[in-house]
């Protein structure tokens, strides 16, 4: 309706199409409007099976038919001259969306749509220069619909619609955080505070948090880790250089040396705090858990050339190591600190782990590593391998067929196969076997290993 036309009487175009008996002209006129090109529609509609009731509303809109029977004919060139003659000179198709609502050209209105879709996925094409594995990935994510999700996710927490413009916005956000990746060991809460503002902004309980720990994923992890999606969150933050918390980072261990009292390096309370809590627990042969700040503090002594470091996965090879060790010094009637050392990475190695490993052998320890005889226990160990250097501790092929001559307790072997690059034959003798062997199955065959091995 232009602005020199008229409104119309409203009253009267009620009374002629606004009638339900009309319904039927209403929605075919609706199917011919956005094919017009705006002009005066043209044309005849037809409804073959009409009622009585619907033949006399179009004979007061158009007059009398020159012939009788069930099918109702409607020239719409009539109705359009008849309108715009009398009660609405806007004409039909005006008339039409005045009555039931504008129409939408769908179509168009899902391209534009699509159109900005494009534009937020590639919101991201600046970080595909430095993070090269990037590109495909996203472009593969987005097209099965993961940022339509998100964006999605991110609407509801906002109490706003979802649309293509919360999609961009979050895909911005995004990059300014994989602008500061690498990061050197920052806290995830101080990240989010540097690229967001908002400490919280990353936590799982964010669709950013969780859209970030997929793309990160992608971008820092070998492919193997991306496709298997076992990885926590908490491996691809440490992937990146981000711990979730230098409090939630922990490492399990045993006999860990603190730094000697006297020593010049310790020039820090937290130094002397950390090495003195290590000597007492190690002198009490007790398992102590470290925070990635205690671990950081200095208090951590290096082992010398030529000593072992055994690394285990499974908490339960701590318990029984040091209950052994313990009643060994009780028998012996010893009170000496030296000791062997036991780190646990408690599944998949945190940060406060990597660095422990990397402290204590600045001078040449040699690490020697176990785990669970299944696909994800392999998975761990090659996870650590990519941080600390290590050699295989009763981890290879004739272990596992081994333990499984000796009747070890055993589980059917489930999920998607891993490799198992420092024994091939490891992950071959796993597949032809299909059994899983638990770490705790062999404990007291580790303890004993592990309580051979005495730091002089």
């Amino acid at each position: 309706m232009t602005a020199q036309q008229p409104a119309g009487d409203r009253a009267a175009l009620d009374r002629l199409l606004g009638v339900p008996e009309m319904g039927w002209l209403l929605d075919r006129v609706r199917g011919r409007i956005l094919g017009s090109g705006g002009e005066p529609l043209k044309g005849v509609v037809q409804l073959n099976e009409s009622t009585a009731e619907q033949r006399l509303a179009a004979v007061k809109l158009v007059g009398r038919p020159k012939r009788a029977g069930m099918a109702l004919r409607v020239d719409l060139n009539v109705v359009e001259e008849i309108l715009r003659r009398g009660p609405w000179p806007a004409g039909l198709a005006d008339a039409v969306e005045t009555l039931t609502g504008p129409v939408v050209d769908r179509r168009a209105e899902r391209e534009r749509e699509a159109a900005a879709w494009d534009v937020a996925r590639d919101g991201l094409a600046p970080a595909a220069a430095r993070f090269p594995r990037l590109p495909d990935w996203w472009d593969g994510w987005c097209s099965a619909g993961g940022l339509k999700r998100a964006a999605r996710a991110e609407a509801a927490r906002t109490g706003t619609k979802p649309s293509p413009a919360v999609g961009a916005a979050l895909v911005s956000t995004l990059l300014a955080v994989l602008e500061l990746l690498p990061a050197h060991g920052d806290p995830l809460a101080i990240l989010a505070r540097r690229a967001v503002g908002d400490a919280h902004a990353l936590d799982a309980s964010r669709p950013l948090g969780r859209l970030s720990v997929s793309v990160i994923r992608a971008a820092f992890l070998p492919d193997e880790a991306v496709s298997d999606g076992e990885s926590s969150p908490r491996d691809v933050w440490a992937a990146a250089g981000v711990v979730l918390s230098n409090l939630a980072s922990t490492v399990l261990c045993l006999g860990v040396p603190g730094v000697s009292p006297d020593s010049e390096i310790v020039s820090h309370p937290s130094q002397t705090a950390t090495a003195s809590s290590l000597e007492g627990m190690r002198a009490a042969r007790m398992p102590v858990l470290l925070t990635l700040d205690q671990v950081r503090s200095g208090g951590v002594q290096a082992l010398p050339h030529g000593s072992v470091i055994h690394i285990c996965e499974n908490p339960t090879v701590v318990e029984v190591v040091a209950d052994r060790w313990a009643r060994i010094t009780a028998v012996a009637g010893t009170s000496g600190a030296g000791g062997p050392v036991l780190v646990c990475t408690s599944g998949q190695p945190s940060t406060a782990v990597v660095e422990l490993l990397r402290r204590l052998t600045g001078e040449g320890a040699e690490c020697r590593y176990h785990g669970d005889f299944d696909w994800a226990g392999l998975r761990i160990a090659r996870s650590l391998s990519a941080h600390v250097k290590w050699m295989p501790w009763r981890y290879k092929a004739t272990d596992y067929r081994a333990a499984l001559r000796d009747g070890k307790p055993s589980l059917r072997l489930a999920g998607s196969p891993a490799g198992s690059p420092w024994d091939p034959n490891l992950a071959v003798a796993m597949a032809e076997c299909g059994l899983a062997l638990e770490e705790e199955a062999v404990a007291n065959l580790l303890a004993g290993d592990v309580l051979a091995a005495r730091l002089s």
